[in-house]
């Protein structure tokens, strides 16, 4: 393949360049458009799978966007890798946005006084690094290879309930209601993006099916 890349790059390399591309945002988003309409699938079927990825961005569930968003794709039979491309929505130039959004209506909804701490991106980001730093001094601790005075496993476990209550509950519930609308309106932004392309792209190979079939004929009268 002459345009193939000469030293294929890590997984770990192709998902930072997606999440972040090095020669910004603008560009990335003009690839990932061009991937998305060059799917092989009906524009409902890649619209409805791009829905589902941008949905699942809104989740607290980080690390498994992709993983998440697959799962329900093929649950729905609608376009899986235009559902990866979903998750793109949630990046992180949007992240802060999303991650704000997502803990204002959540504790708003359950009653809650705001706890500014979580109310942003950094406060969110903060709170996962410091559980998850937590959940490892405890496994240390249950397994006698920690240094004295290191959190048990029994604390470590206790903290995770309430973090489960104080950030990934409201998160998750601002997630879905702040995530429907965006993924509402990214089923009917790509749709008609996608019908369009398909439609050019018919139109161009049934042109060119034309202009070879009047040169056979051209060729043969002659």
């Amino acid at each position: 393949m002459i345009l193939k890349r000469g030293k294929q790059q890590s997984f770990l390399r192709r998902a930072q360049a997606f999440l972040w591309p090095e020669k910004g945002f603008a560009r990335g988003w003009r690839y990932m458009r061009h991937r998305v309409e060059r799917l092989n699938d009906t524009p409902t079927n890649i619209a409805f799978g791009f829905a589902i990825g941008a949905l699942v961005s809104f989740s607290p569930l980080f690390g498994l966007h992709f993983v998440v968003a697959a799962l329900f794709a093929k649950l729905f039979r609608v376009n899986i890798i235009s559902s990866l491309f979903g998750t793109a929505v949630g990046n992180p130039v949007s992240f802060p946005f999303i991650a704000a959004g997502s803990m204002s209506v959540g504790t708003l909804l359950l009653g809650r006084a705001q706890r500014t701490v979580h109310a942003d991106g950094e406060g969110v980001i903060g709170a996962f690094v410091d559980i998850g730093r937590l959940l490892y001094d405890g496994a240390r601790s249950a397994l006698g290879i920690a240094e004295p005075g290191t959190v048990t496993w029994a604390e470590a476990f206790a903290r995770l309930g309430e973090f489960g209550d104080q950030v990934m509950l409201p998160y998750a519930i601002g997630g879905l209601i702040c995530g429907i609308p965006v993924a509402i309106a990214s089923f009917y932004i790509v749709r008609p993006m996608i019908a369009a392309y398909q439609k050019r792209r018919m139109e161009k190979l049934e042109k060119k099916r034309l202009e070879l079939a009047a040169r056979s004929v051209a060729k043969e009268s002659g």
